[in-house]
């Protein structure tokens, strides 16, 4: 189960439209062969790419811009599509001119990723953190994958090690409970506790899990 969803990383402070999907210019167009030129593409098989024609110019048909299609790799620069996953490529009756190509961001392999980083900064009592998931690993979760994703679009000017390394310090502290609510919180280690009023309280004043007294 992932810790953050898509619409966390909006929701948790990223702006609609601050990480834009990168287009590149692509090369010779062949409706003999039906390959795309894209100077080491890197795309696998089914990757998600879109088209857009720059001022002037026009797409391949049938290609339609903002259609999203389903990359068949050919060779290191040069690529076809499909209409489906596992589809043939698609016969390219013109060549068009000026034709952008746009990789759609993958948010759910950045989250993946930032779920995977949550892990390994919490201690192995906490993991697996379990549903329903608390607001600072959902928050943490929907940062680290937006900053990995602002770091390599050019969007963000923090560094990945930064954003790691502030989100490791955030996990240290909810692991510890200092201070946390919720049924995924270890117990506090190192505060005596006393009863009063049917409430535990240290000696600090916090109540087990969070809260002043």
């Amino acid at each position: 189960m992932a810790y953050s969803s898509p619409a966390d990383l909006y929701a948790f402070g990223v702006p609609r439209g601050a990480l834009p999907n990168p287009g590149r210019l692509a090369g010779v167009v062949s409706a003999a062969d039906n390959t795309i030129e894209l100077d080491v593409h890197g795309f696998a098989l089914d990757d998600l790419v879109s088209f857009r024609a720059e001022a002037g110019g026009s797409l391949p048909s049938p290609l339609v811009a903002g259609v999203d299609y389903y990359a068949i790799p050919v060779r290191e620069s040069y690529f076809s599509v499909a209409t489906a996953a596992g589809g043939s490529a698609i016969d390219l009756t013109t060549v068009g001119a000026r034709i952008v190509v746009i990789a759609p961001l993958n948010l759910d392999a950045a989250i993946a990723w930032a779920d995977r980083q949550i892990d390994d900064m919490c201690p192995a009592h906490v993991v697996p953190i379990v549903a329903p998931i608390p607001d600072i690993i959902r928050m943490t979760s929907a940062e680290l994958a937006a900053g990995k994703l602002g770091y390599f679009t050019g969007a963000s000017s923090k560094s990945l090690t930064m954003i790691f390394d502030f989100a490791q310090k955030r996990l240290a502290r909810w692991a510890k409970g200092v201070p946390i609510r919720g049924t995924n919180a270890p117990a506090p280690a190192g505060l005596a506790a006393s009863a009063a009023v049917a409430r535990y309280t240290d000696s600090r004043g916090w109540s087990r899990y969070g809260g002043i007294s």
